[in-house]
């Protein structure tokens, strides 16, 4: 939270002693919801995201670290939650290396330097997921070959 703070978040939440965050979004931006959210939770937080978007906004969905299918319960279906805010819901992929080299060109003009939270070597790939999967990382996680 504090290297987020540093490289110049307004506001934070932490999701893991506020797992109602989506009302904390609420409550921080005078009931008017988040313009754009990126959404890496998946089933356990979408609906979440839902409920705290702005009217109009966006969704950016780029992982389901909560897994992949919706826990019984509230079983809402998508089309209603995007239409009840009039949501757009954009699903976020790796691409291909054209994209990649683009990218790459913006980050170096803008001077965009992305956070990296550790380096590993080749040989230590299975220490490098262990530590990806434990969640305890803050930025990327570079796995350096050659």
């Amino acid at each position: 939270m504090e290297q987020a703070k540093r490289l110049g978040a307004d506001e934070l939440i932490n999701y893991r002693t506020t797992p109602k965050w989506g009302e904390e979004v609420l409550k921080i931006t005078n009931d008017q919801g988040a313009d754009i959210i990126f959404e890496n939770g998946g089933a356990a937080t979408l609906r979440q995201s839902f409920d705290c978007v702005a009217f109009g906004g966006l969704i950016n969905s780029i992982g389901y670290l909560s897994g992949k299918e919706d826990a019984l319960g509230d079983r809402t279906n998508t089309n209603v939650l995007a239409l009840k805010r009039n949501v757009t819901l954009k699903g976020l992929l790796n691409g291909p290396k054209d994209r990649f080299e683009e990218m790459l060109r913006f980050y170096e003009e803008k001077r965009i330097k992305p956070v990296v939270d550790k380096v590993f070597t080749f040989e230590a790939s299975k220490e490098a997921l262990k530590y990806l999967y434990d969640g305890g990382h803050f930025g990327k996680i570079v796995i350096k070959i050659g």
